[in-house]
């Protein structure tokens, strides 16, 4: 579910949006652009990071408020009514996405698998593309038939609820606290190979 709104939202969402955005404003398709770029850039910016913020906050905490301003960032697209502000909400959008992102599918996996890691991460991973093929026509159809601010609303709420559930029941879980380990294999025994 992470990966299914990270990319729908925050990695295929903004081609939709800039579309929007031209048709209800009018503004040059170019200046529009230079939001979907600066968004893209941002997160850059937060994904370099990424490690840091989960150390201090913790990853649950972080993916949650990384979701609070992809939703607030994709709101702000739909409402913008001068070009600073859909600059403001590329930087709020920018910072949320790569929450919901690769780096943060592979923190969350990390812990859960070591040898078969590379077989779980390609499972999640596999969220990206689904986000893809449902979000990008269901923004199109919300857009279309509801108006873009309402869209915003309606998947931005969508996609906290569902991460803020996410955050507090399964992402603040660890192995360890369910006293299992990775890949749901015993944990090597040093003292029993000695014997």
């Amino acid at each position: 579910m992470l990966a299914i709104f990270g990319w729908g939202v925050g990695f295929y969402g903004p081609p939709v949006f800039l579309h929007a955005v031209v048709q209800r404003t009018g503004w040059s398709v170019a200046l529009v652009s230079a939001a979907v770029t600066l968004h893209f850039l941002c997160g850059t910016l937060i994904v370099a990071n990424l490690p840091r913020l989960y150390r201090r906050w913790g990853v649950p905490a972080v993916t949650l408020a990384g979701a609070i301003a992809l939703a607030l960032g994709v709101s702000g697209w739909a409402r913008a009514a001068a070009p600073w502000q859909l600059y403001a909400a590329a930087l709020f959008s920018g910072m949320g996405w790569v929450t919901l992102g690769a780096a943060a599918v592979n923190a969350l996996i990390s812990p859960w698998f070591v040898k078969r890691r590379p077989a779980a991460l390609g499972m999640a991973y596999n969220g990206a593309s689904v986000g893809g093929i449902v979000f990008s026509p269901l923004w199109v159809f919300l857009i279309a038939g509801y108006g873009f601010a309402q869209a915003a609303w309606w998947v931005g709420a969508a996609m906290v609820l569902v991460i803020a559930a996410l955050a507090r029941k399964v992402f603040a879980v660890t192995p360890q606290q369910l006293g299992q380990h990775p890949d749901g294999e015993p944990p090597d025994a040093p003292a029993q190979a000695a014997a």
